[in-house]
């Protein structure tokens, strides 16, 4: 009897010490390089369009993060345009105005891809993103070429008054 008690125990404190560690809003932490290949062919279960900040490290915790960039300046953005479900995205590049002409800052050719339940999947030739919508936090996570990749819904809020660059 006393050895089944400690082997409870054993098997508790084993089961303990394997679970997975929990952020601070208690859910598991999400391994972007575990999710499986999302499968074309479902319809889609959220609506992407919109304006996305985009990275790979420093996730931030709200679902929805706003933007107040300086009168000459333009912060880097990912635009996602859905109908149905299909999907085409441009990088709109961080810029600075400075009253001459610098070429485009958006991507000439959208990226294309395609929304199933709430995975996506957009690609060009050199980059492929594959991702999951989480509704819990609004947040886009999974990865780029790979690599861990997360997109946040943002508000850029321009400033009143700004006088034009010539």
């Amino acid at each position: 009897m006393a050895f089944l008690r400690e082997l409870c125990l054993t098997l508790a404190a084993c089961a303990a010490c394997a679970a997975p560690a929990r952020s601070s809003a208690g859910s598991p932490p999400i391994d972007v390089t575990a999710t499986p290949e999302p499968v074309r062919g479902g319809h889609a279960a959220v609506d992407l369009s919109g304006t996305w900040i985009t990275g790979s490290e420093g996730e931030p915790a709200a679902a929805r993060i706003s933007l107040h960039p300086q009168c000459n300046s333009n912060p880097g953005y990912w635009l996602l345009e859905q109908s149905g479900d299909t999907l085409r995205a441009w990088t709109i590049a961080e810029s600075e105005s400075k009253g001459t002409p610098s070429g485009s800052p958006t991507s000439s050719v959208p990226a294309s891809g395609w929304v199933s339940g709430t995975d996506a999947v957009i690609g060009l030739p050199d980059s492929r993103y594959v991702l999951r919508y989480d509704s819990a936090s609004g947040h886009l996570r999974g990865t780029l070429n790979g690599a861990p990749f997360w997109a946040v819904r943002v508000d850029i809020i321009r400033r009143e008054g700004c006088i034009p660059v010539p």
